[in-house]
């Protein structure tokens, strides 16, 4: 299995110049190769792969012989990264974009796919044509280093994504354990007041670390805003701004880190989450901020990754199940609740009162179970409580048995 170690680099003077000139002429070879694909299209109408770019290298090395500071393999996989970037673009348009040029200003990568050691004992990391540079080594590994991509933040600061090959197979992965009732299914219910509520009662509460650095964030790009272009003064403050960005993201990815571990962790065979449409959340102008600050897609990918390593059972449910207007006791559907500031509801059928993120993560390991053990959404039997209200007619429509009650439950609570 190949797994991915990020480590943090601490380069000198020399070594930092000779990385800033590497991801110069990586970034420069990227956009040269995307140039002569689009002329080569307009003007053509040709379709270039990456043996056809890996033909104009030869050309720009010569004509630009400062390219050859670099890592020769380096250059080729930023041609090999745009020929996987326009792969992505045709082959999914509506997911990823067509490939843009890249920035002089912005986190700049090199990689190096072979001749990358790692020093435990010395704390070194040797990356052709930089040489042995101090590496902060806070976990170790054992396998055979595929790749090393060197990361240049806006910041200053320098990382390492190293790549390794373990030498472990898919099949050591541990089997799925059978999930036998609802208690071994962990529903989920994610939210931006509460990032993640689970079924068995425990929470993770919302960082909301931009909203807490965000004066401080605006004065700062103020005082950005003002810098002449070009200055030294310009310079450093887009360094603090940059800082600042860094530090949020680091304290977000800090804590969801945490909570998918102690999720994943969990006594549970299987855990339930709902198919969240991130994207057109973010659409709505009015939340668009908070559903970004909480970070929900990340949040679910790093959970899938740690449950599928720890051998558990990862289910999506259906975005549009009524997971927070279902009453988790009787199953009746509350069309009321759909108003996001009702946070806490009494069910008028059963008269149990719920949590509005609590009774949603129960429902959700219900419908979870129900997927994985593919009971029929219409399958079990009214129950007392559900023969009591109908026969009431507590807000539920009027039927002349528990026949006709079954149909009209399933209708109006399809949890059931």
């Amino acid at each position: 299995m190949v797994k991915a170690y990020r480590y943090r680099l601490h380069p000198d003077e020399e070594q930092l110049a000779l990385l800033r000139r590497a991801a110069g002429s990586v970034r420069y070879v990227y956009n040269q190769g995307l140039e002569y694909r689009i002329k080569a299209y307009k003007r053509r109408g040709e379709s270039m792969n990456y043996h056809d770019t890996r033909k104009l290298l030869n050309k720009l090395k010569k004509a630009k012989p400062w390219l050859r500071e670099t890592y020769s393999q380096s250059l080729q996989m930023a041609l090999r990264n745009l020929d996987s970037a326009f792969t992505n673009f045709f082959h999914n348009p509506n997911q990823f974009g067509y490939p843009n040029f890249k920035k002089k200003g912005g986190r700049n990568t090199v990689q190096y796919p072979q001749n990358c050691r790692a020093d435990f004992q010395k704390q070194m990391l040797y990356i052709p044509k930089i040489g042995r540079v101090q590496c902060i080594f806070h976990k170790r590994f054992n396998g055979k280093i595929k790749t090393v991509t060197v990361s240049l933040e806006p910041s200053g600061d320098v990382y390492a994504s190293v790549l390794v090959d373990d030498g472990k197979k898919h099949e050591d992965i541990p089997a799925e354990r059978n999930v036998e009732s609802e208690a071994d299914v962990l529903g989920i219910d994610m939210g931006v007041k509460t990032l993640a509520t689970c079924s068995d009662g425990t929470s993770y509460e919302n960082g909301k670390y931009l909203s807490k650095a965000e004066k401080r964030l605006k004065r700062e790009q103020r005082n950005l805003s003002r810098k002449k272009k070009g200055s030294s003064n310009r310079n450093k403050q887009r360094k603090k701004v940059a800082k600042i960005n860094q530090r949020i993201s680091n304290q977000r990815k800090d804590a969801i880190e945490k909570a998918t571990a102690e999720i994943a962790g969990k006594s549970h065979a299987a855990v339930a989450v709902e198919n969240l449409n991130v994207k057109g959340m973010v659409r709505n102008h009015h939340m668009a901020k908070s559903v970004s600050d909480a970070a929900m897609s990340y949040f679910l990918t790093r959970l899938e990754t740690k449950c599928r390593n720890k051998g558990k059972t990862f289910v999506k449910i259906d975005r549009w199940y009524p997971s927070s207007q279902a009453c988790s006791a009787c199953g009746f559907i509350n069309k009321e609740i759909k108003d996001l500031k009702i946070r806490e509801w009494e069910c008028p059928v059963c008269h149990t009162r719920h949590g509005r993120d609590g009774n949603a993560s129960l429902n959700i390991a219900r419908e979870g179970y129900r997927l994985i053990a593919r009971l029929p959404m219409d399958g079990g039997e009214v129950t007392s409580v559900e023969k009591t209200a109908l026969q009431q007619g507590n807000q539920v429509p009027a039927v002349t048995g528990f026949a006709e009650a079954g149909r009209v439950l399933r209708r109006e609570a399809p949890c059931l």
